[in-house]
């Protein structure tokens, strides 16, 4: 699209009044700028607002229009972040209980995949920053928690997954000739339909007509060290690991390993040793990647991720060098995006040393072209990215050490509780709040249908599980600073703390009732997310360790609530929920691994439930 076209497409998309003064609009129904002038806000009535295509590639389009809004969204995000007369109390509270849905505010502005969006500077991207404070293992750092648990580096959990072996002869990969698993058409075609089934809908790199043009070798066995046999194995790989029940495995038993040993060699084989640009080294770099995410093993899935986005870098390097710019091919978003959630995630669970692909989401469009096979796990894959890149915003916004210098000038005496984040009381207020509306808009902005229920109700799909996971993961971590604001305070007034005649109100001054809200907002997330995690502990997912870790952070941040007099009444009886989350670990807790360092922890946490609610 031309850039006249583009000017004239966000003049139509503006209202009235910013339009004809030549001011940008958020989109907003009033936008910002005419509520701040009270004016009229009114919209130019456009030809395919009137009907709402229910298409699939219309749905996928509208998801796109939350990548757009969240664009809008980081900008007044940035605003928040860097004003210095933060937004009063009673405006940061009337934020969170009145968000209006995202259908109020927006409406649908028809298909946006064609439409080059307008991204902020790079000042203005919210990256997950290095040294974050939203690991896990800082929550063990938390004086109320370290006295009770002991010591534990930030790195802890990277260090212990440093020194695990890897399993069976995947230790000895190099040790060996390659050994060709037996390739029964029978057995192959029940692994890659499993793989379709349980694997491929949460990582849709490739459509299934696209992958039979590569499987056509094992299947005629002849089987070569080609990076195509390589995607395959991984396939039967997947199908494997991801069909097989925890209870049937042994100690030193991989499912899929006679699949996957041959695979990982041809494809290390081709990331080292191919210099030429090759898009299926990326995929088959992903594939093997949730191989190890299936194992629970985070670095070595992480390094494989590491080594996809080094992979596609260079491959964009060339194509750009190549060529003037076309459309990219949606094998080519495909790659990047999944690059992206697995750079991300593990950047976020462990920081781990970024590739430099993150920086590329706000310039990447997102995939639209659906087959019809696939057309559900993408439209889920859409809103799943979408969350991520908000969850980014999330560790940028609150959890930064770069907020550590700021805390010196801008906290008042009563904002102490919080200085070690750097974050005045009042502008954590304004942060969250923005962040909480955001999170709500991109829920409601899910297609009816796909849009998971709230809190426990059941759901058919794994896919639709994980969106509602994700959701309370990114409402915990939105509000757990408040969480740690009032445990810390609290331990500021011993003195209350230890008469028996203290009152919950005596152990809270000057922790301002909103402030408390948020607590409980916080404390319903974090039991929300276990009970619909501990679903997803039962079998093997590219999730297992990632929800491992966020069910250890949560059962922690409530120990401290239920240890918080003002807060214990909003702390359901926790010992049987600490059971049920154990249970689920213990069958993955491979001796020496985090997992198990996991379920140390979580034995020794110590709840009180004779006053919970």
């Amino acid at each position: 699209m031309s850039v006249t076209s583009r000017r004239v497409l966000g003049a139509l998309l503006a209202c009235d009044f910013c339009r004809h003064r030549k001011r940008r609009c958020d989109g907003q129904r009033p936008c910002s700028t005419c509520r701040d002038s009270n004016a009229d806000c009114v919209y130019k009535e456009l030809p395919y607002d009137r009907i709402e295509d229910a298409s699939p590639t219309a749905v996928v389009d509208r998801l796109a229009r939350i990548e757009a809004l969240l664009e809008q969204q980081s900008q007044q995000l940035h605003h928040l972040s860097s004003s210095s007369t933060p937004t009063s109390l009673q405006t940061a509270r009337s934020d969170y209980f009145s968000t209006p849905s995202f259908s109020q505010q927006q409406g649908y502005l028809g298909p946006l995949a064609t439409v080059p969006l307008e991204f902020p500077s790079d000042s203005m991207q919210f990256l997950i920053p290095k040294g974050h404070t939203t690991l896990a293992s800082t929550l063990l750092s938390v004086p109320k928690v370290r006295d009770l648990l002991g010591e534990y580096p930030r790195d802890f959990f990277h260090n212990v997954e440093e020194r695990l072996p890897l399993p069976g002869v995947l230790n000895d990969l190099h040790q060996t000739p390659v050994s060709w698993p037996t390739l029964r058409p029978a057995a192959l075609g029940t692994l890659i339909q499993s793989y379709f089934r349980n694997a491929h809908p949460h990582h849709p790199l490739f459509t299934p007509s696209a992958f039979k043009t590569w499987q056509t070798k094992l299947n005629d066995k002849t089987a070569a060290e080609d990076i195509e046999t390589a995607m395959s194995l991984c396939v039967c790989a997947l199908g494997a690991i991801s069909s097989h029940p925890a209870e049937e495995e042994k100690n030193d038993e991989v499912p899929g390993q006679d699949f996957f040993n041959p695979a990982l060699r041809i494809i290390l084989h081709h990331y080292n040793w191919s210099f030429k640009p090759n898009l299926r080294v990326c995929q088959a770099l992903i594939l093997a990647s949730s191989y190890f995410a299936h194992l629970g093993r985070p670095l070595h899935s992480w390094r494989m991720g590491f080594y996809a986005c080094q992979k596609f870098l260079h491959y964009m390097e060339v194509r750009r060098r190549q060529s003037d710019f076309v459309e990219y091919s949606d094998a080519e978003l495909r790659v990047f995006w999944l690059c992206f959630m697995v750079e991300c995630n593990r950047a976020a669970e462990l920081d781990t040393p970024r590739s430099g692909i993150e920086p590329m989401g706000d310039k990447m469009p997102l995939p639209h072209r659906l087959d019809p096979s696939d057309e559900e796990d993408t439209i889920n894959f859409v809103a799943e990215t979408a969350i991520r890149r908000l969850l980014n915003r999330i560790h940028s916004s609150l959890y930064s050490p770069e907020n550590s210098d700021m805390s010196s000038s801008a906290a008042t005496p009563s904002d102490s509780a919080v200085k070690w984040q750097g974050l005045s009381l009042q502008k954590l207020l304004s942060l969250s709040s923005e962040l909480n509306r955001q999170l709500e808009q991109w829920y409601t902005s899910i297609p009816d249908g796909m849009r998971p229920p709230r809190e426990t109700e059941p759901i058919a799909t794994d896919r639709g599980r994980v969106l509602r996971i994700r959701y309370y993961a990114a409402r915990h971590i939105i509000h757990r600073p408040f969480v740690l604001h009032a445990v810390v305070q609290q331990q500021q007034v011993p003195q209350a703390a230890g008469s028996p005649s203290a009152t919950p109100q005596d152990l809270c001054t000057g922790l301002p009732q909103v402030v408390i809200e948020k607590c409980e907002i916080c404390i319903d997330s974090c039991v929300t997310y276990l009970y619909n995690a501990v679903e997803m502990l039962d079998k093997r997912t590219l999730y297992l360790w990632s929800f491992s870790q966020s069910c250890m952070a949560c059962l922690i941040v409530l120990m401290m609530a239920q240890g918080c007099a003002p807060l214990r009444q909003f702390v359901p009886p926790m010992k049987p929920l600490q059971n049920m989350v154990l249970n689920k670990l213990r069958k993955w807790a491979v001796k020496g691994s985090s997992i198990e360092a996991e379920v140390v922890i979580l034995e020794h946490l110590v709840f009180d439930d004779s006053h919970s609610s």
